[in-house]
């Protein structure tokens, strides 16, 4: 069934949405982890902690901007 073009914005539109709100996670994992990093005394714990969660959000923040890209076609 062919895509419409009120259902390709609506997709956008959603995905949009999605990836601000993927940035904003992403810059308070960012933060996080280089707070942690520049401390003098390093909790390797939390700091291996925050490296994987800012993996993890940067992995989805990408594949959010790859959908887009790939909408925007």
């Amino acid at each position: 069934m062919p895509l419409t073009s009120i259902s390709i914005i609506n997709m956008r539109r959603d995905l949009s949405v999605r990836f601000e709100s993927a940035t904003r996670q992403w810059l308070a994992a960012r933060a996080a982890y280089r707070r942690l990093h520049e401390s003098h005394v390093k909790d390797l714990f939390a700091l291996r902690d925050a490296a994987q969660r800012l993996d993890q959000v940067e992995r989805g923040r990408n594949a959010l901007l790859r959908d887009l890209k790939a909408l925007a076609d």
